[in-house]
């Protein structure tokens, strides 16, 4: 990514640590060089830069309703505290599409960390797995769209008997146009400072780049707390469901509990691009007690049932303890979905 090259000097070998940092120079030095020392960056910043690229992703559709004026409508109350609304179509298809779509955004979610809105940061070591698994997507999406785009003339032609009064032919654009409104798209874009700013001003460039390697840095350790708190709160959840009820029987527990908590163990190797060697530790521990059990090994097994809930419980409060440690978040997560 052209960021890693510009923002900060890194070493092409992942093993070897990172160069120092060369600061630009404007008007040569005392001894007639051209370049001032190197000056090393203590910033985590750029071990992040290092390990993550960005990614943005689009998904578009098309809308589905449209505001109905109040005055097409009777009701006893003051119309100007009024909003409302209809669904042009009732269509599966349409929902399945939607379905979909949440579909590849936890998938994201899931694997990549939190960073600007719009933008996610992604692991480099899960970059061809996403990348492949992406591509998967696109394909099953447009076989998607494609089913809905074949139904939807006969859709419109429901719409205008169901929706009577409220029907409005103009919110009905022709099948191109509305195959035109679905699109699925993802880019790597760089993050950082353009290299032509550093022709016209020296001071902003600097300036700037300064302020890049700062929002690597609070992103760090942005990601640090989002990676403990999504994991204090899976095994919370799971510790909470494998208790027994008032009664003594055991609580009930969806089949997520356990495949959710299990997806972050398994993605955590790739996602740990802070090095929290405390989280990895509580990571390895919960593996262990996950080790070769399943949803109905806990449902049907009391012993093995309690052991998990006692573990769980005791990472949940180990978990908790470092999230307040950490202290709290600038920004939700969910933001930059």
């Amino acid at each position: 990514m052209s960021f890693q090259s510009y923002l900060f000097s890194i070493s092409d070998s992942p093993t070897a640590p990172p160069l120092p940092f060369v600061q630009p120079s404007i008007g040569g030095n005392a001894d007639g060089g051209s370049s001032p020392p190197a000056i090393p960056i203590q910033d985590p910043g750029v071990d992040l830069a290092k390990k993550t690229v960005c990614i943005k992703v689009r998904l578009s559709t098309m809308g589905n309703t449209r505001k109905v004026s109040t005055s097409q409508i009777e009701a006893d109350a003051d119309k100007d505290l009024l909003r409302v609304s209809k669904h042009l179509l009732d269509s599966a298809e349409l929902k399945a599409i939607g379905r979909f779509d949440g579909e590849i955004r936890r998938y994201l979610y899931n694997l990549c960390l939190p960073f600007e809105v719009g933008i996610h940061l992604l692991p480099i070591a899960a970059l061809q797995v996403v990348e492949q698994r992406l591509r998967q997507f696109q394909t099953e999406r447009e076989q998607l769209v494609n089913a809905f785009i074949q139904v939807y003339p006969g859709l419109c032609i429901d719409a205008s008997k169901r929706l009577r009064g409220l029907y409005n032919p103009a919110d009905y654009p022709p099948v191109e146009e509305v195959a035109r409104q679905f699109g699925f798209s993802w880019q790597y874009v760089s993050f950082g400072v353009p290299d032509q700013l550093r022709g016209i001003s020296q001071e902003v460039w600097d300036q700037e780049r300064e302020k890049a390697a700062q929002r690597m840095a609070e992103a760090s350790s942005e990601i640090q707390v989002v990676l403990r708190e999504s994991m204090g709160k899976l095994v919370q959840h799971m510790a909470e469901r494998l208790r027994d009820s008032a009664d003594g029987k055991p609580l009930r527990f969806k089949e997520t509990t356990v495949s959710n908590l299990v997806e972050f163990l398994e993605n955590f190797e790739f996602r740990n691009v802070t090095d929290d060697q405390e989280l990895q530790q509580i990571v390895k521990q919960a593996r262990g007690l996950l080790q070769g059990v399943g949803a109905d090994d806990l449902r049907n097994t009391g012993e093995l049932r309690t052991k998990v809930q006692s573990g769980m419980a005791s990472l949940a409060a180990e978990l908790d303890a470092m999230v307040t440690r950490a202290g709290s978040r600038k920004f939700r997560f969910e933001e930059a979905a």
